[in-house]
């Protein structure tokens, strides 16, 4: 909800989402777009007071701030996924700015292994599905209409998260929308014949 909030009030994260043409007021607020940029630790506690420390500890430990105290997706859009209890199962970041010091990632997720699945309402509607490889990707296809759409977390996360759940809501065929590149093209490939090893349409 921070992170949100800060992207509303930021002209700099809205117009890269403009850029992208993610620019639909309905879909950033429905899938709780935010933006981090550096200003969270203001708004905890002390941490020399016990509930500021406590609060930082468990923002480390889910891995919001780091050990250092700097937020993990400073700089960056956040896309949280959410899971059917409200509860935030994953974090996906980019970077707003390119021109960035040579390594620094333009891609983050939260450590560790990726859990959950990004609007699995739309599993439970449609039993046709398109599966993009990024977030970003996934919300352009649903600004442009197409409600019936997931993601996976980059060219090799489809994870067996996504499986159960295709499997939990029926999914009887999946569009592979994967990046027109050898990468995109070799783990679309791949992904399709583990689906349809499940029984699963591609």
């Amino acid at each position: 909800d921070f992170y949100h909030q800060a992207l509303l009030e930021s002209p700099e994260a809205l117009a890269y989402l403009a850029k992208r043409g993610l620019t639909d007021a309905e879909m950033i607020g429905r899938f709780k777009i935010g933006h981090a940029n550096r200003t969270l630790g203001y708004r905890l506690p002390a941490k020399n007071i016990k509930a500021g420390a406590e609060l930082k500890g468990r923002l480390q430990s889910i891995g919001i701030l780091r050990e250092s105290g700097h937020e993990h997706f400073n700089g960056s859009i956040v896309v949280p996924v959410i899971d059917a209890a409200g509860n935030v199962t994953e974090a996906y970041a980019r970077k707003l700015r390119d021109d960035l010091r040579t390594g620094t990632p333009l891609h983050l997720y939260l450590p560790g292994p990726h859990r959950g699945v990004w609007n699995e309402t739309a599993l439970q509607q449609h039993d046709e599905i398109i599966l993009c490889e990024a977030l970003i990707d996934a919300l352009t296809f649903w600004q442009a209409g197409y409600h019936n759409v997931t993601a996976s977390y980059g060219v090799s996360g489809f994870t067996p998260d996504h499986l159960a759940a295709f499997q939990r809501h029926g999914t009887k065929r999946v569009l592979i929308a994967y990046d027109r590149d050898d990468a995109g093209d070799k783990a679309a490939a791949a992904l399709a014949e583990q689906l349809i090893a499940a029984g699963i349409e591609c």
